[in-house]
């Protein structure tokens, strides 16, 4: 691909096949030709392009090996947020232009492009760097930041398990209330009302019931 031009493939009809392809795999040690052939099945000479334009995007690196946002995208609830992150990237001087190029129609894109390359009305290249970039964006969410990826639970260590069941067996008895009681008491000394007064209390009040 020369420099001068953005991200592209001729067989741009195939991108679809091929991120599709590469969520239903596991994440290969290095992103090769066989890789594409035995374990994605795509088979076609045509292919050969992908892994170029796979390293523009950001999904590989220098060394083919893939990248995290290659491993991100494996993740349906992040993949539209990881394409969409990986175009405005690859196509950044496109987005200076037009920060919703996404939006625009195949040929809008095309004519962009023009400006911006500085390519000839015939340039032969032009119009698949369009269409790549159309297709792309048929696999990319740009209305929000992506998720955070997803984290496992941490298992609770002995230490918390053990202080969870001291916890439980604390509360897992009757439930007390305490409450407190002021009387004001008759100024008498007969010793049998004072008798009848604690004893009612007793009966009505104190008693558990």
């Amino acid at each position: 691909m020369p420099a001068n031009y953005p991200p592209y493939v001729n067989a741009y009809g195939n991108i679809p096949k091929l991120f599709e392809a590469i969520k239903s795999a596991s994440v290969p040690p290095k992103f090769t030709n066989d890789f594409m052939q035995t374990i994605l099945g795509l088979k076609s000479t045509s292919y050969r392009a992908m892994i170029p334009l796979l390293k523009r995007l950001g999904f590989l690196d220098p060394g083919n090996v893939p990248t995290q946002a290659y491993r991100d995208f494996r993740d349906d609830a992040q993949s539209g947020g990881v394409m969409a992150e990986r175009i405005k990237d690859a196509y950044s001087d496109l987005y200076v232009a037009n920060e919703y190029a996404h939006k625009l129609n195949k040929d809008d894109v095309t004519t962009k492009l023009k400006t911006l390359t500085g390519a000839a009305a015939d340039d032969e290249v032009i119009p698949s760097v369009a269409a790549t970039f159309t297709n792309l964006v048929k696999l990319a969410k740009f209305d929000g930041a992506r998720p955070a990826p997803k984290k496992n639970a941490t298992p609770p260590t002995e230490d918390e398990e053990i202080q969870k069941s001291k916890a439980e067996k604390r509360f897992s008895g009757r439930l007390g209330i305490a409450y407190t009681i002021n009387l004001n008491l008759p100024a008498t000394t007969e010793i049998e009302v004072f008798n009848a007064i604690f004893k009612s209390l007793k009966q009505n009040i104190l008693s558990e019931g």
